[in-house]
This record gives C-alpha cells, sequence and structure tokens, in this order.
C-alpha cells in the first residue's frame, strides 16, 4: 500500500518535472526518491512514471494515481487544517477560489478588509472560468467560491452576493458609436470576442441572447479569449464587439479606449454567488468569511 510520503514524492516528482527537481524540493537525495517510486511501482505491479531524456513522462496509470494521490492530499491538508480551525481562528489557511470579474476586481478588497480582523490566517485565491471553480469545489480544493453563474448540481449551494450588468462595448472608431441607440439586430449583423464556454459571462450571455430570440449560431464569434482584461483590449483595437462586465470595463470607458453601446430593449444583468460544496461542513474560517461577505453586502447596498 502507498504511504503518505510516496503520494508527497510522486506528486512532487510530477509537479517538478524531473527525479532531481523533486529531490531538491523535498530536500531528499535523487536516490532516495528513485527508491521509493521503484518500491511503490513494485508494489502496485504496475510502472507509473517513465524517464526520458528531458524529464519524465506519465504512464496511463501513473496519471490515474497523480490524479488520486493530489485529491488525497488535498483532503488531508483540508483535515489537519479544519483541526486547527477548531482551536479557534488565530490559524488555518482559507482557500477561496473566483471567477474572473469578482477574482480580479472585487474580492482583493474584501479579503483585505477580512484580513484585518484575522490578521494571522492564510488566505489564498484561486482565479478561473466559473466552470473551473465549480469543479475546485467539488473536488474539495477550495472552501469557497464566488462565481457569476449557477449550474445544477445536488452537491452545491449558492448564496446571492453582489449584482453586475454586462455592457456592450466597442473600440472608439466603431460605425455603431455614432448612433446614440442601436437595435440587437444591428448589433448582431457584428464579429463578437467571446469569453470561453465555461465562463459565466458566457453562460448568462448566451440565455439573455436566447430570450431575446438570437440563437448561439447566429452569434458572429471572431475570437475567443480567456481574459476579460485581453477582450477589452481586443475590442479597443477594433476586432469586434463584446458583452463584458461594467465592473471591468469602467475605467476603459472613462479614458475613451473603447465606448459603451447603448442596445434598446436589451438589458444583461447577473448576479454574483457565493457558492460552496453542501455535502461537506464548512470549517470555522470559511464559515467566518461567508458571514463576512455577506455583512459586507448588506452593508453597501
Amino acid at each position: 500500500m502507498a504511504s503518505y510520503k510516496q503520494l508527497i514524492i510522486i506528486m512532487a516528482v510530477v509537479e517538478e518535472g524531473s527525479f532531481t527537481a523533486a529531490a531538491k524540493k523535498l530536500f531528499m537525495t535523487q536516490p532516495a526518491i528513485s527508491w521509493q517510486v521503484k518500491a511503490l511501482e513494485d508494489d502496485l505491479g504496475l510502472q507509473l512514471i517513465g524517464r526520458k531524456e528531458k524529464g519524465i513522462v506519465l504512464t496511463e496509470a501513473g496519471e490515474l494515481f497523480y490524479e488520486y494521490s493530489r485529491r488525497i492530499l488535498n483532503q488531508f491538508d483540508l483535515l489537519f487544517n479544519e483541526m486547527q480551525q477548531f482551536k479557534g481562528l488565530e490559524k488555518g489557511t482559507l482557500r477561496i477560489g473566483a471567477s474572473t470579474i469578482p477574482g480580479e476586481y472585487l474580492l482583493p478588497l474584501y479579503i483585505g478588509e477580512f484580513k484585518l480582523s484575522h490578521p494571522t490566517v492564510s488566505i489564498s485565491m484561486e482565479i478561473a472560468g466559473t466552470g473551473k471553480i465549480f469543479d475546485r469545489l467539488l473536488e474539495d480544493s477550495i472552501h469557497l467560491g464566488v462565481v457569476g453563474a449557477q449550474i445544477e448540481n445536488s452537491h452545491l449551494t449558492y448564496l446571492p452576493f453582489l449584482e453586475d450588468e454586462l455592457v456592450l462595448i466597442a473600440g472608439p472608431k466603431h460605425v455603431l458609436g455614432a448612433k446614440e441607440h442601436v437595435s440587437l439586430g444591428d448589433v448582431m449583423k457584428s464579429k463578437f470576442i467571446m469569453r470561453e464556454h465555461s465562463s459565466g459571462t458566457r453562460m448568462v450571455l448566451e440565455k439573455s441572447l436566447h430570450k431575446a430570440g438570437v440563437k448561439k449560431q447566429d452569434i458572429q464569434v471572431e475570437l475567443e479569449l480567456g481574459s476579460t482584461r485581453a477582450i477589452i483590449t481586443a475590442v479597443g483595437s477594433g476586432l469586434g464587439l463584446s458583452w463584458v462586465s461594467q465592473v471591468a470595463a469602467k475605467e476603459q470607458i472613462e479614458r475613451g479606449t473603447v465606448q459603451k453601446l447603448e442596445v434598446l430593449d436589451f438589458l444583461v444583468k447577473r448576479k454574483f454567488y457565493i457558492a460552496y460544496n453542501m455535502t461537506r461542513n464548512l470549517s470555522p474560517l470559511a464559515e467566518a468569511f461567508r458571514d463576512f461577505l455577506i455583512k459586507v453586502k448588506k452593508n453597501r447596498l
């Protein structure tokens, strides 16, 4: 049976890309690392890691073993972290996941405020697409997520947090900018720059367009980008139109690097949600941060 130490070693070898780098990270010798991996492979009767001239390559069994090792070690870390937190909120680590807009534009401020009253806790935040954050919640890699859309999953629960509006932006010289208002029909003749399919922004936008009678195949997607900042830059360069968060676009609209188009009878609003996995108990620290966000929301409405 694999030991905790062997799981750590496998993780290090895979993530560092070589036995030598893993040995350096774990303060072990390279032969000791190699021996532990060989002993594990002998116990399993399977080869997990192959050597090549530059680095390593995982076998199919190795990929599966690595994935489960990562999950097991995440759970192990969560166990000891939560034991620390039950002693009080003086210690512990809070792992937060956030989709792009709340992660880049909203949560850093709230985290800073929370740290003022909990200065000794450690907080890490992963920023990724909404779909990725859901995956992290379901595999227990993070305690809480703040996202801009919901998916139907019996394991996840959502608390409304803040409200956002998606605004349509164009380059400063776009022909539609000369009009005080534009129709959705005129807008849909243009090419668009969109977030990836797993993005909360795209999920909400496509749902709103569908309600307005616009089919997915009628949207002329010129470019897909995984960053709202990159989209705003691309729009400013004249590559197409895009609906983006007003929070993200505010500064560039004020500077005139992009312009906001007013679309008649089409308003896209969405909520940001605090999401967590209801099949496991929230740690005291995660509960404290969740309650803090709800309190801050009420005080600022």
